[in-house]
């Protein structure tokens, strides 16, 4: 690992910026600055007319708020009306503005285009819509050397003056990307916490609450609950319209979660669902309307009928593992828009290029109309896309180039759905920053409209990315590098530079490994306790520098997301040692420590991350504290490297690789909790299953109590036989324990063997993980007065297509 990163840059970079296609800067350098200050008291603001209650006094209010948390004077709100004088020096917004010469010089979809111009000795600001005023105004703003670097009060970066002026200047600007709409969630955050990052959108000038999006960007996603809702009747009466899927027992049935894409009565409700939208909305049948309305439910669970298999292309996506179901929806969303393109000549419909259908299609060229949400959930998180040492984002990154090329060829509208955080892991050290100020201008160049992120609300691990980002939805040439350098400085004041030294190391740390497994289970292959010891010798020096509370303070915050990362190696170490109670310890101080930084400021640490340590780490150490102390013990760890079988069809309980007589000696050994499949080569392994061969000795004197197999997590079903003996089944438990008992079936004095089928993916997880997960081993105590976790019955098909169990 790489702990030295040369800093890039160390001091802000100031002065004009030309924006380039997006924007023009006219400089007036023969001009005197423009004062804003007038017998000791800032010029007044100018409007045309009473601002009333909406956007407008909202923009209004604020920038009063500013000035006076600048200078200590509240400015004055003058009303000039149609024909009224306006005074100078003064703040002209709006109509009044454009009466004085400040016309935009483009026109957006979304009113998002401003003009800001110093004229006769006015600033003068005005926008296509009142949106476009808005965004003017915190231009202003920025350049008197206001920011927001994160939510609330807290973030702001206000200056104090002895007076106001402006330099000469003359702005004429529209964004980069149309839609620049992040949003978090509201089950992530307070009430409190999403209003104060509504604030934060305005000031960093994002698409704002009630400001239409551009009519071509494809909203919403996950599409087909509300049609399965609203058609619930039809669909019991018809059930080959439900999509046929593959049980646990082998059994086909019609789901009620996805549709079938084939079936025509799937796409006459969609007609319906859409004529119903123009007719409850009063839109002229001419209106651009973008809807998505052939994107499935999240989650898996595709349809696996004859009919969709012989629509598709029949090829496999390598990231999942699963059959490609990208064809099947372009055909749906094809017949739906040349069923209605004479009715509706305007209307776009399309999906979220996202799980089991993010590819490209094979079959079918998309109809032009046809748009994508570009989704890129399923691949590595550590890496840009133009990064070669990720297998995953070079294949994703091959998908783009014939989406962008059928953009180019016949105008399909893109729009991008990015993740700001880790998921699962955003408790842990991460950035984007280098992801972004990669991967955002090649978004840009294949023709995205625009994005609406999803946030989490963590900004001590994601606020430099984040702003990077609303940054870069207008500048989109903006260097990370230096954005970051500004970021720093702006946050930690003096302390900046070592800040940003750590984000660098950070960086190049993540990255250089090439590890893309997702969860918590890279985090110990990326970072070490050398990392955590440089990342605390740059905090500290940042904190000795910071000549201020608030620089320190923010130190104090971003300081963090390092002591959660050394309270989760302390975890790791134990349990992987078979230290069950002092993990267990760990996992209760790495709680305590995020509840006590999120009440500092709930904007540092999500909500979520105590979600995701008590669903995925906890159980661990809770149940192996259970297993392994007071009445129970440990008699044999489970090693972490084991002889494995492939199972790639799930037949290897009908092939006997659970039988003792089988020789294991040589056969391949992959380690289990110590490494990842995808850190081994197994990554695109996605489905079928791995057996693990355990065999251990057992005394022939032994006290009379039961004997138990403790599986620490796996992915995502675990089969169990012991000496031959089929135990039972764990049922779907992705990384979560599983004891099994079995006492009846040990051989006392001999050798045993435990084998364990872990068959894979049977839902959506992480990114290229596999098989045996977590430490496990053999208990002796109390029998289980529990039953395995199931006893699901396995099957053997005979001839003539009856079955019968499989009992040994």
């Amino acid at each position: 690992m790489v702990y030295g990163y040369r800093l890039l840059r160390l001091k802000v970079i100031c002065g004009w910026i030309v924006f380039v296609c997006t924007s023009f800067s006219l400089m007036r350098t023969a001009d005197a600055d423009v004062s804003l200050w007038i017998d000791g008291l800032p010029a007044p603001i100018v409007v045309s007319e009473t601002p009333g209650d909406g956007i407008k006094a909202v923009v209004v209010e604020d920038l009063k708020y500013h000035i006076e948390r600048m200078t200590g004077r509240r400015p004055e709100l003058i009303v000039v009306g149609a024909d009224g004088e306006i005074p100078v020096p003064s703040i002209v917004l709006g109509e009044a503005a454009r009466r004085l010469g400040a016309v935009p010089l483009h026109e957006t979809a979304t009113g998002d285009a401003f003009r800001l111009l110093t004229d006769g000795g006015r600033v003068l600001i005005n926008g296509e819509t009142v949106y476009g005023v808005s965004h003017g105004v915190y231009e202003m703003l920025r350049r008197l050397g206001c920011d927001w670097i994160f939510p609330g009060e807290e973030g702001e970066i206000i200056p104090r003056r002895e007076s106001l002026a402006v330099e000469p200047l003359d702005i004429a600007k529209n964004p980069a990307f149309q839609t620049r709409d992040p949003w978090v969630s509201g089950v992530w955050a307070s009430r409190e916490a999403l209003a104060e990052f509504a604030v934060w959108k305005r000031r960093q000038q994002q698409t704002l609450a009630g400001q239409p999006r551009h009519p071509k960007f494809l909203g919403g996603g996950h599409f087909w609950h509300g049609l399965i809702r609203n058609n619930r009747e039809l669909l019991e009466e018809n059930p080959e319209m439900r999509a046929l899927v593959r049980k646990a027992d082998g059994t086909l049935e019609r789901s009620w979660f996805q549709l079938e894409p084939t079936h025509p009565k799937v796409e006459d409700i969609t007609v319906a669902y859409i004529r119903g939208q123009f007719e409850r909305n009063d839109w002229p049948h001419d209106k651009v309307v973008t809807l998505p309305a052939v994107s499935p439910n999240d989650g898996g669970g595709y349809s696996i009928s004859g009919e969709t298999i012989d629509a598709g292309a029949r090829r496999v996506d390598p990231v999942s593992g699963a059959d490609d179901h990208t064809d099947v929806l372009v055909d749906l969303g094809n017949r739906i828009l040349e069923r209605l393109e004479d009715e509706f000549p305007n209307l776009y419909v399309g999906m979220y290029l996202y799980s089991w259908h993010a590819d490209y299609p094979a079959r079918y060229e998309p109809h032009p109309r046809f748009t994508i949400n570009i989704a890129d959930i399923m691949y590595s998180r550590y890496h840009s896309l133009k990064d070669p040492r990720s297998a995953s984002r070079a294949y994703y990154r091959g998908i783009l180039e014939r989406w962008a090329d059928l953009h180019e060829r016949q105008g399909n509208p893109l729009s991008f759905y990015g993740y700001n955080w880790n998921l699962a892991e955003n408790i842990m050290p991460y950035s984007k920053m280098k992801i972004w100020g990669k991967d955002l201008p090649y978004y840009h160049d294949m023709g995205v409209i625009g994005h609406n992120n999803q946030q989490d609300n963590a900004w001590s691990i994601l606020g430099p990315h984040d702003y990077l980002m609303a940054r870069m939805g207008w500048d989109i040439d903006l260097d990370w590098r230096e954005v970051l350098a500004d970021y720093c400085k702006l946050a930690f004041g003096e302390g900046g530079p070592y800040v940003e030294e750590y984000h660098l190391m950070l960086i190049e740390t993540q990255e250089a490994g090439g590890y893309e497994a997702g969860g918590f289970h890279s985090i110990h292959l990326i970072f070490d306790r050398a990392f955590v010891e440089a990342a605390y010798r740059l905090f500290d020096q940042a904190k000795e520098a910071a000549q201020t509370d608030v620089h320190r303070r923010n130190v104090r915050y971003f300081r963090q997301p390092v002591r959660a990362l050394e309270l989760y190696l302390d975890y790791r170490d134990a349990v992987t040692a078979f230290d069950f109670a002092t993990g267990l310890e760990a996992v209760e101080a790495l709680l305590e420590h995020l509840e006590a930084a999120r009440k500092e400021n709930e904007h540092m640490v999500t909500q979520e991350g105590n979600r995701y340590v008590n669903l995925w780490l906890k159980p661990l150490a809770r149940d192996g504290v259970k297993y392994s102390t007071g009445d129970y013990r440990i008699l044999s760890e489970i090693p972490d490297e084991l002889p494995t079988l492939i199972d790639p069809h799930i037949k290897g309980q009908m092939m006997g690789f659970w039988h003792p007589e089988l020789q294991d000696a040589n056969r391949i050994k992959t380690r289990t909790y110590s490494s990842t499949w995808d850190a081994q080569g197994l990554a695109p392994m996605r489905q079928g299953a791995a057996w693990y061969r355990i065999r251990f000795d057992m005394p022939e004197e032994v006290p009379e109590e039961g004997i138990g197999l403790f599986l620490g997590g796996f992915e995502d079903t675990a089969y169990v036989w012991c000496n031959g003996e089929y135990i039972g089944d764990s049922g779907r438990r992705f990384l979560r324990p599983a004891p099994f008992d079995l006492t009846d079936h040990i051989r006392y004095g001999e050798e045993n063997l435990v084998a364990v089928q872990i068959v894979q993916r049977t839902w959506c997880n992480e990114l290229w993980l596999g098989g045996l997960m977590y430490p496990s081993f053999i208990f002796a105590g109390p029998r289980l007065d529990e039953p395995a976790p199931s006893t699901e019955t396995l099957y053997r098909p005979l001839p003539g297509g009856a079955r019968e169990p499989i009992t040994r």
